[in-house]
Formats: C-alpha cells, structure tokens, sequence
C-alpha cells in the first residue's frame, strides 16, 4: 500500500512539473523583449543657428499628431523579470492618444497641460496590454493619465532646430493619485513647431500601484517610468 501511494505521489509530482514547465514557457514568450528605444528629441537636421525671439513664440500651443521622429507619444517603461531572476526584459507600450497645451508669454511657458489615454497603449505583446488592463496600471478603471504644469518654466536662449533643457514641475496623476513632480524636458522650436520630451520616473508605491505577478513566474518591476514626446503647433 505503501508502495502504491508512493508511486501515486510521484507521479502527481512528475504532472505538476509539466503543467509549471508548459505554464513556464507560455510565459516565457509573454516576455519578449525588443522594446521600443526610450523617447530622444534630436537637433533637426534642417535647424540653424538662429536665436528665436521669444516674444515668436508668445500665445497657446495644441498638441498636434506630429510626424516621423517628432510624432506625438506617450507610454510606460518598466522592466519584467521571469523565474525569479532566470530572464529579465525591458516592456514598453505606448499610445499616440495624447492631447495637451501650453501657453508662452514673456520668454516663459506659464501654463502646461497633457493628457493620455491610458487604454490606448500597446506593447509588442497583447497578452500584456490585455493584463494592464485589470492588473498594474488598471487601465479600465484609471483611464486617463495627467500632467498639469504648477510652476512657470522660464526659456533660455533658443536657437532654431537646436535642442535645450529645462525643468518642468507640476502635478502628475496617475492610476487615480496625484503626486507633485519635477521632470527634466528637452524641447526644440523648428520653424513653426515644438517639440518637447520627457519622462517621469514612477515608484509603483506611490500610486497604489501593485506591481503584477503572474503565478510566480513573472513579475514587474516596483518602479518604472512615464515617457511622453509631444509635437505642438500654435493655435
């Protein structure tokens, strides 16, 4: 009898390990990296030296839909992690659901505002845009992610086509939180058009976050961030 049930035992054990092994590498192909480069603005290849007068650039600015290197978009990156540590990847999704303005007077953008359709982002896996959904993000419930300019952000010397820095700080909300946030920003002014990048980094915690976990097998990262290139046309 002994024996029996020791051979039943077994043989529970050696199904169990082949329904975790299949379970473990349906997963595995959940994981694909090749993500996406992050968001980078690049001096535009027709820019000169030119200084732009900043009284140019006074009045509101749309976000537009952009095209090539300076289309509009918006998305997360966060890393992914497969049998406790045995594979780790890179995910993005991203959306081209982005709307927002910004006003200029006086040499300083004095108002700033975006926003994102959270149930628009796709990665190059539908299994995890399908997962977001309920899980981690829960872009069913939070919809909309948005950043809202608190402090005026004060223009340096532009020159056409050439990318500058600045600092932008103001209201970030994310899955139904609002955190106060500084995101370094690199813009350029081509001709008519803005263009502005940026990314925030994001501690899951912080936004009552829960980082998904899928049977064990695979787990996200508790920190990840926001990242968002933005084309604007003057209204």
């Amino acid at each position: 009898m002994t024996d029996h049930r020791s051979r039943r035992r077994a043989l529970l054990a050696a199904v169990l390990v082949v329904i975790l092994a299949a379970g473990a590498a349906a997963w595995f192909l959940f994981l694909k990296g090749d993500a996406q480069p992050a968001l980078k603005i690049s001096d535009s290849s027709t820019g000169t030296d030119k200084v732009v007068d900043p009284s140019t650039l006074d009045g509101t600015w749309k976000v537009v839909a952009g095209t090539g290197a300076d289309a509009t978009t918006a998305g997360y990156r966060v890393k992914e992690e497969f049998a406790v540590g045995a594979r780790k990847v890179t995910a993005n999704g991203r959306t081209s659901g982005v709307t927002g303005t910004l006003t200029v007077a006086g040499a300083k953008v004095t108002t700033g505002d975006l926003s994102v359709d959270m149930t628009t982002l796709q990665s190059n896996e539908s299994r995890r845009d399908n997962t977001i959904r309920g899980r981690g993000l829960q872009t069913d419930q939070f919809p909309t992610a948005t950043f809202e300019l608190t402090d005026p952000i004060t223009l340096p010397t532009i020159h056409d086509g050439k990318v500058f820095a600045v600092k932008g700080t103001g209201k970030l909300t994310l899955h139904g939180v609002t955190k106060t946030v500084t995101i370094d920003l690199t813009a350029k002014v081509t001709g008519t058009s803005v263009t502005v990048q940026g990314a925030a980094p994001i501690l899951m915690a912080d936004y009552d976050i829960q980082p998904p976990s899928i049977g064990g097998f695979v787990s996200v990262s508790d920190s990840g961030s926001l990242e968002f290139l933005v084309s604007l046309q003057r209204q």
